[in-house]
């Protein structure tokens, strides 16, 4: 039961990081057909509620929406609506933790870059902003992994 959750999950956290580094964009074609079939899954596997995976679309899309307005709107909608997805797949708890992984991990990339350019301008051609998916894609892999581990210890 657990590949009708992960494995689509991948596959569609794959595409969006592929869309992302390349055109700039995450497709609604993938989030909202996404968010939608983990709604519908996890009313058939019963894994989590119905309310943590709505309530994990709401809150991590909400979250989301209102760090894109601080922000000025770097943080794109597709971005928005990729963390819905992780939280309807995640449902609140988990996709709370995917969140939160995702920003320390881009500053890790960040950061090295932005001393490049301080460094040697002239060398390197940096972007002025990375694409967020692998990011995000990246804290739901360590999630799941680091979930998977404690479910066989534990459990």
């Amino acid at each position: 039961m657990i590949g009708l959750i992960y494995i689509p999950f991948l596959v569609l956290l794959l595409v969006c990081i592929i869309t992302d580094c390349r055109k700039r964009i995450i497709p609604d074609v993938i989030t909202f057909p996404g968010t939608l079939y983990f709604l519908l899954i996890h009313l058939v596997v019963n894994d989590i509620t119905i309310w943590q995976s709505l309530f994990g679309v709401i809150g991590l899309g909400g979250i989301a929406l209102l760090l894109a307005v601080v922000s000025k709107g770097k943080l794109g909608g597709g971005d928005i609506k990729l963390f819905a997805m992780v939280g309807a797949c995640l449902g609140w708890s988990g996709g709370i933790w995917a969140f939160l992984f995702t920003f320390p991990l881009a500053a890790l990339a960040a950061i090295p870059l932005l001393l490049l350019r301080k460094v040697a301008p002239q060398t390197f051609r940096i972007p002025n902003e990375l694409p967020l998916a692998p990011f995000i894609a990246v804290s739901c892999f360590l999630l799941i992994a680091l979930l998977q581990k404690v479910a066989e210890t534990y459990v």
